[in-house]
């Protein structure tokens, strides 16, 4: 029964081209263009301005309070009272004195895997290698939550940083870094390894979008001088029809995109629904071109 319905396909196909056809006609050729042009520049400006405006507003305003508070909370922090803590607190049945915990880490030489060996003779019944990277990650867990949870959630920061390349490496030379104790290295070290990168990709993100939108008003502002040419003696009604032309290209082009949606959810529902159903639509008498058109035979 729901089959019977595949008009409604081909409504929306005429309606779409309609509205497409009559916008483009009252935008003009053109306007039309230079709209297009336009907007095409203002996502490209924007990206520039981001990556130019991020690192300076960084550096001018926001990096001396979080390097007060990075310091801050280093000063307080403690690498010996951290470790130990992942020890106690890691399931392992083994508790180990700040005094040793503080021989492990002037011993020097990859601490995670000397730790775990100590751990391991103390009785531990997981192996080395388990023990080095739950040790790994609950210091690290710790060590961001202890520096960074009075500038950022390290949750946050986490999920910030795995957009930042490289990141994985500059966390490991901070703990590195921190478990040595040098507490101003320490702070310098996390700022410029993982909040820096963090806060200057969100800054991106926000410079992008704001400019972007800026730009596209200032874009259709410039766009609507051009308005006046329909109403210009044969070079009017020319570029009126023109740009209901290119208007019903853009129309089609959104109707094929919509077509492959359709597919899709053909595709991955098996055609179960009652509507959105390979059946359904070979019995429209528009819609099923959009569907069935392969955009890769133009290039062959």
């Amino acid at each position: 029964m729901a089959s019977e319905l595949f008009w409604f396909y081909d409504i929306c196909v005429l309606g779409i081209g309609l509205i497409y056809l009559y916008a483009g006609g009252k935008r003009g050729l053109m306007r039309s263009v230079v709209l297009a042009i336009l907007t095409v520049a203002s996502v490209a400006v924007s990206w520039l301005l981001c990556e130019v405006a991020s690192p300076i507003i960084y550096e001018s305003f926001i990096k001396e309070p979080i390097m007060t508070a990075l310091e801050d909370s280093s000063s307080k922090t403690d690498p010996v009272v951290i470790v130990a803590g992942a020890v106690s607190g890691g399931g392992y049945g083994v508790e180990m004195t700040d005094s040793e915990v503080e021989g492990v880490i002037t011993k020097g030489g990859n601490f995670f895997k000397n730790i775990a060996e100590e751990i391991k003779g103390n009785g531990a019944g997981e192996s080395s290698e388990s023990i080095e990277a739950g040790m790994e990650s609950s210091v690290t867990e710790s060590m961001l939550r202890a520096l960074v949870g009075d500038v950022v959630s390290p949750a946050v920061l986490a999920e910030i940083l795995d957009t930042v390349s490289g990141a994985e490496s500059s966390l490991k030379s901070t703990v590195s870094v921190f478990l040595k104790g040098d507490r101003s290295a320490t702070a310098e070290a996390v700022e410029s390894a993982l909040v820096a990168p963090a806060v200057k990709a969100v800054l991106k993100g926000i410079i992008w979008i704001a400019a972007t939108f800026i730009l596209l008003l200032v874009s259709r502002i410039v766009a609507d001088a051009f308005k006046g040419l329909n109403k210009i003696p044969i070079i009017g009604p020319i570029n009126s029809l023109l740009g209901a032309a290119l208007g019903l290209a853009e129309g089609a082009v959104l109707i094929y995109l919509l077509s492959q949606v359709v597919k899709l959810v053909c595709y991955f529902t098996s055609n179960s629904l009652m509507f959105l159903n390979l059946s359904t639509v070979e019995k429209t008498f528009i819609f099923r071109y959009f569907f069935d058109f392969d955009f890769k035979s133009v290039f062959k």
